[in-house]
């Protein structure tokens, strides 16, 4: 048996995609497994994902919330629950590698039921080093844990630079559904519309100095608008800002979207999309459905998204996340790139197919829990 495990999951985001994805997948091949998740919060903002698995047939734990947070209380108690479960031989697959408190903790218990345990990262390892006083113990999970996963290539290293692991690491990119069986036709222009999905997040990504940058082609005359699918904590904020930068008129929010049911419209309707983060984990969800469309995407060279795009121009670019003019510069060139005929949705469509499909992430996965051979049921 494999349990798909999680300590968080919240409404809805990139780990929680994956989740569903990987579920889907190994409900449709035949592979046993569970799913145990702790969700955030379960009553305010339930995952529609789990309902979505569990409409499947999916058995899907989801531990009740208890009073105590603050202690880990409802965290501890899916441990406790997966104890109970494991027996000898299982896997515990941690699609979100565990909260630094109990990680150590988890890692042995899994090991005291005589089962193995793997962990992706959702983030790349430099932006996930945990402060004192948990940084030594993570460290050791770390170390003991059977199959340490990067969603990327290029920061396979950071495992020894920031954790001091010297083990294997293996590379295993997300599992994603296949949502476009061709590349969505580009929409006419001008104007030229420019897209983010995504969480509304300055912080993480970045979507402060996207505004200047789309304000310095705004003052250069471009006919273009820039346009926002996704929520977060900072729409008031950025709406503030596009205000006072004098270009809310061709800036739009357009609120969460459900990437299931409403990205064919999504991409329908815009040129190119833009992905500047400050930080991010592997090649995300979002610029793996941006590849299945054949969208070209103007990005920052952080976290795994070099994977997608570093020696793959036809595809998208990389330009300095704090570089305002760079951004700006790099979005003009994709437009008259986009209004010449020179981006190829089809080429970059097949960018994804080279390494970054279903199959790909399903090939790589089984492989690093030995999936070939015969697990119990």
């Amino acid at each position: 048996m494999i349990y798909l495990y999680s300590d968080v999951i919240t409404q809805a985001g990139g780990i929680e995609t994956y989740l569903h994805a990987l579920a889907t997948k190994l409900h449709a091949e035949d592979i046993p497994f569970r799913v145990a998740v702790s969700e955030q919060e379960p009553e305010a903002a339930p995952c529609k994902m789990l309902d979505d698995l569990e409409k499947k047939g999916i058995d899907v734990y989801r531990q009740p919330y208890v009073p105590g947070d603050r202690w880990h209380v409802r965290k501890r108690l899916l441990m406790a629950w997966l104890w109970w479960q494991l027996e000898s031989g299982d896997w515990v697959y941690c699609v979100r590698q565990p909260i630094p408190a109990l990680y150590r903790e988890l890692v042995r218990l899994v090991h005291n039921r005589d089962a193995k345990i793997a962990a992706s990262w959702m983030f790349a390892p430099e932006f996930l080093v945990p402060d004192p006083p948990h940084y030594e113990s993570f460290c050791q999970g770390v170390e003991e844990t059977d199959a340490v996963i990067s969603v990327s290539e290029c920061t396979k290293h950071q495992f020894e630079e920031e954790y001091g692991y010297e083990g294997p690491v293996e590379v295993v990119r997300y599992h994603n559904l296949p949502l476009f069986d061709e590349p969505v036709p580009l929409p006419d222009g001008p104007p030229w519309r420019i897209g983010y999905m995504g969480r509304i997040s300055i912080e993480q990504k970045n979507l402060d100095t996207l505004l200047n940058a789309f304000r310095q082609l705004r003052d250069n005359d471009l006919d273009v608008e820039l346009h926002f699918y996704g929520d977060g904590p900072d729409e008031e904020a950025l709406a503030a800002q596009a205000e006072e930068l004098d270009i809310d008129s061709r800036v739009h929010f357009h609120g969460r979207y459900d990437h299931r049911t409403e990205l064919p419209s999504i991409m329908a309707d815009n040129h190119v999309f833009t992905y500047t983060s400050n930080y991010e984990g592997g090649p995300c969800f979002t610029l793996l459905e941006l590849l299945q469309a054949g969208r070209y995407v103007v990005a920052s060279p952080v976290g795994g998204i070099p994977d997608i795009y570093e020696g793959h121009s036809y595809a998208g670019r990389l330009v300095d996340p704090d570089d305002v003019t760079g951004i700006a510069n790099e979005l003009r060139r994709a437009i008259r790139q986009i209004a010449s005929g020179e981006v190829d949705p089809n080429q970059v469509r097949a960018r994804y197919h080279q390494a970054f499909d279903m199959e790909s992430a399903h090939t790589a996965w089984c492989k690093s829990l030995d999936v070939s051979n015969p697990i119990p049921k």
